[in-house]
């Protein structure tokens, strides 16, 4: 696996796991995915879908999957995208980190690259 397809990597999580507006409390919604670089939202909560607009900046915080040691994160992100998923539960924001902890950075990339090396 290259340096680029390790920070790439995605891993869907299962778990519900609230993602929120770190200077104002609001839930945004729940993680979905998450990769070394950023991360996928399930849109679901107090934040509206046309407010977070691609270019928009935000600092969020959510907790790292059990499979990752659990703790808390928080991020600045610029949302990226937005779009509708059915078969995900709705409403998606995609977003990259702009400022994460680097060890956390780090212990995300080798859990989505474990992920893309062990076959479901």
């Amino acid at each position: 696996m290259s340096a680029d397809q390790r920070y790439t990597a995605r891993r869907d999580v299962r778990a519900t796991i609230p993602v929120v507006d770190a200077l104002t409390g609001a839930i945004v919604g729940r993680v979905g995915n998450l990769c070394a670089t950023g991360i996928q939202v399930i849109r679901g909560g107090a934040i509206s879908a046309d407010t977070l607009r691609p270019g928009a900046l935000y600092q969020w915080a959510f907790a790292l999957p059990d499979e990752l040691g659990g703790g808390q994160v928080e991020c600045g992100v610029e949302v990226m995208w937005n779009g509708s998923d059915a078969g995900r539960g709705g409403d998606l924001v995609g977003a990259r980190f702009i400022l994460i902890d680097p060890a956390t950075m780090e212990r995300i990339a080798h859990w989505c690259a474990a992920a893309e090396r062990t076959p479901a």
